[in-house]
């Protein structure tokens, strides 16, 4: 029996033996049995906190990682292999692959940044670039948004870390909106503006305990031009809102007889002076 376990193959320069071998799979084996352990005990402590989902995945994988490298070591440690021949000889491949993966590690390393910084969480709605989503997921490398249209989007964890992005969720949930209308010169400027915010105090979503407020913005080459800004508290409806704003608006102008006029040019045509 002795001799069964100490004979064993030798590959390269290295002996292994059947103890080493059977060593390398105690060592698999522990570890399999201490991730087990820790993914039970942080199961227990997460649904004790507040932890949100995505935060519970990262650091769930971070320990498997980690346990997964030390076990290895160990391992190769036990059965004689030099690790430090190993990374030296190993050092100029990691490199060439390190250059041709830095878009890769940007986006890994924006993930932890996004997950564990907390300025952008699951179920948050966004803007970035312009375009109005909601998180679904933020993995290791990408975040899986939904857009207003319902479709589904992969977004590098790059793009959003490295832009200015909008957080509507988080802070004041309150989003100021603009309408723009233009009347006809000659209508009554104060009743425009009192038309313009009974028309969006009347919507249900817009919010009573902010201001609404209408501007009388310029004198365009056809139209007086104003805004009523008003706030809401929920931006993913924001155009829908918007819309019934100018359903009322047009409703309560033809109401009054105030026209909303479209653009005029003056032409004159000269005639060529007769010979």
């Amino acid at each position: 029996m002795k001799e069964l376990i100490q004979s064993g193959i030798q590959w390269g320069n290295v002996d292994f033996t059947l103890s080493d071998i059977l060593i390398v799979i105690l060592v698999i084996a522990i570890a399999q049995l201490l991730i087990w352990f820790l993914r039970v005990l942080l199961g227990r402590v997460f649904r004790k906190t507040n932890i949100e989902e995505g935060k519970r995945f990262m650091i769930l994988r971070l320990l498997r990682t980690l346990i997964y490298a030390i076990s290895s070591a160990i391992a190769l440690e036990t059965i004689g292999v030099d690790l430090t021949l190993l990374w030296a000889s190993s050092a100029a491949l990691l490199v060439g692959v390190g250059i041709g993966l830095q878009n890769f590690f940007n986006d890994v390393i924006s993930g932890f940044v996004l997950l564990f910084e907390g300025g952008v969480r699951v179920g948050d709605e966004l803007e970035v670039d312009g375009m109005l989503v909601r998180v679904e997921r933020i993995d290791l490398r990408s975040t899986r948004v939904i857009t207003r249209y319902g479709n589904l989007i992969v977004m590098p964890n790059g793009l959003i870390s490295g832009q200015t992005v909008r957080n509507f969720t988080q802070g004041d949930t309150a989003s100021m909106l603009e309408v723009k209308v233009g009347v006809a010169y000659g209508s009554e400027a104060k009743m425009v503006e009192r038309i313009l915010i009974e028309c969006a105090n009347a919507e249900s979503l817009v919010i009573r305990r902010k201001e609404t407020a209408a501007l009388f913005q310029d004198f365009g080459d056809s139209s007086l031009n104003f805004s009523v800004y008003f706030w809401v508290n929920q931006p993913w409806s924001r155009r829908v809102i918007s819309s019934n704003i100018r359903f009322r608006i047009d409703e309560a102008f033809r109401k009054e007889g105030i026209r909303i006029p479209f653009p005029q040019r003056d032409i004159h045509v000269i005639a060529p002076e007769a010979e």
